[in-house]
């Protein structure tokens, strides 16, 4: 059909899990050994993981997270992102539901807590992944997993290196967090990574080379696969609205111009 460039645009979807994520298997060796102690009873290493927006931090822990659940049914694996879960009781709520609690009206958390932990025994250990940790608005919830959850690995991502600062020293002592730091992509790290996706989301031959190459530029400079993943998109819906089947220059010109609201100006001018 003429205009059809997609054949599975979910493919470049934020919150898309790729089967194989390149060029982080360093932070998946790391990743790996945080969690292994538990498989011999003995508590993991809990984790400070730093670094700016859309460089693989999130995906490289959902990646180890579905690689656990798939492997064994020992640990448990329980992921909430914080930007939505911000409060103590919206988290506790979250992690019953992900246990199978079915719960009262008017449940303290404390309560709700206490039947979690119950749950959690008949598991070997129980890896945490709280995302944007920074947005939460207590740590009531984490003292408890401190004090309670004997067997765990904690992983706490955000894009503020510096937030850590802010948390109560108690909590700080309890948790003796290791830090792990993701640094950006490389340019041709960049590359492949949107190629990858390219392959999956689009027809053969569907992109004019330049046009490729402007999308893979910008990312590289904003240093955001996310962003990568966006002008892709919204280069080929241009390109379909104008019923084309190839995406061109002036698709990831205008695309660009969409994000430039997001990212600042950072010389837009320069891609088009």
């Amino acid at each position: 059909m003429k205009g059809y460039v997609f054949t599975n645009p979910a493919v470049l979807d934020q919150t898309f899990l790729p089967r194989l994520l390149k060029y982080r298997e360093n932070e998946h060796g790391y990743l790996a050994t945080c969690i292994k102690p538990m498989f011999e009873e003995r508590a993991g290493t809990n984790l400070l993981i730093t670094g700016s927006p859309g460089i693989g931090k999130t995906a490289s822990v959902r990646f180890m997270l579905r690689k656990l659940f798939e492997e064994t049914d020992d640990v448990m694996a329980i992921y909430i992102n914080c930007w939505k879960r911000d409060t103590t009781p919206k988290i506790v709520k979250e992690m019953a539901d992900r246990v199978g609690i079915k719960l009262a009206e008017k449940t303290s958390s404390d309560e709700i807590f206490d039947m979690i932990i119950t749950k959690f025994s008949k598991y070997k250990g129980v890896v945490f992944a709280f995302d944007e940790i920074d947005r939460v608005q207590d740590y009531d919830f984490l003292y408890r997993i401190a004090e309670d959850v004997k067997l765990k690995t904690v992983f706490l991502i955000t894009n503020i290196s510096e937030w850590v600062a802010k948390m109560d020293r108690r909590l700080m002592s309890r948790l003796m967090l290791e830090k792990l730091e993701f640094k950006p992509y490389k340019f041709e790290e960049v590359r492949g990574i949107l190629r990858e996706r390219e392959k999956y989301a689009f027809k053969p031959d569907s992109w004019v080379y330049e046009s490729f190459e402007k999308v893979i530029k910008k990312c590289h400079e904003l240093k955001d696969v996310r962003a990568g993943l966006f002008l892709m998109k919204r280069a080929a819906e241009l390109a379909e609205n104008r019923a084309a089947d190839k995406i061109e220059e002036k698709d990831v010109d205008e695309a660009i111009l969409k994000i430039k609201d997001l990212y600042g100006k950072q010389n837009i001018s320069n891609f088009i």
